[in-house]
């Protein structure tokens, strides 16, 4: 199968070479560090399965990946980055077919990149399972009047603002942000908005 590895770190795409030659079945036909240099060696290249890592810079990794999903349904697309459930789940959503964390063993990442060539349209990822239970977890702890409380907060405007819309004191509207920032591991608006988005719950 033919690959294609966009890392914006040398070393990284060093590595690539090296695991790819250590595996006879993967031939790595071209490597990018960049958005642009990715859709370049497309233009010119047919690879089975493109690899990318979420620091590619400009739109990121993961926007580009979902860009490739678009425009080509049945590349093998397999996204690298932090462990972290956001970017698992967001990887998943986007239809993608494996993430995997930067700290994953080289067998499991060429694993992937089978997987990925093999069921372009199959998702995997290591703890995928556990991820799932987590989101869940965090989903079911919001009570209806906060998950209320937190779509007010992505529609925009003032918490007192909110609280006329709702028909509550804004000191209780308070009460109700304050609960839903700890809940959510957050200290702000926009990181609440963001985190709901990780766990789809916006």
């Amino acid at each position: 199968m033919k690959l294609i590895a966009v890392d914006p770190v040398t070393l990284v795409r060093l590595g690539y070479g090296a695991a790819c030659a250590a595996s006879p079945d993967i031939d790595l036909i071209g490597q990018a560090a960049t958005g642009e240099e990715t859709r370049d060696l497309l233009g010119t290249l047919d690879p089975d399965v493109v690899s990318i890592d979420v620091a590619v810079p400009g739109q990121g990794g993961l926007q580009l990946a979902a860009e490739l999903r678009t425009v080509r349904p049945q590349l093998g697309l397999v996204l690298t980055g932090p462990t972290e459930d956001g970017l698992l789940l967001q990887a998943l959503q986007a239809g993608l077919s494996a993430y995997l964390p930067r700290t994953a063993p080289v067998e499991l990442l060429m694993s992937a990149v089978r997987h990925a060539a093999a069921a372009p349209a199959s998702f995997t990822a290591p703890n995928l399972a556990e991820a799932m239970a987590r989101r869940r977890t965090r989903s079911t702890a919001l009570s209806p009047r906060e998950e209320q409380i937190l779509h007010q907060l992505s529609t925009g405007g003032s918490l007192a603002a909110i609280a006329v819309r709702m028909r509550l004191t804004e000191s209780t509207v308070r009460t109700y942000v304050a609960r839903l920032y700890d809940k959510l591991g957050v200290h702000n608006r926009t990181q609440a908005l963001q985190a709901a988005a990780r766990l789809f719950l916006i």
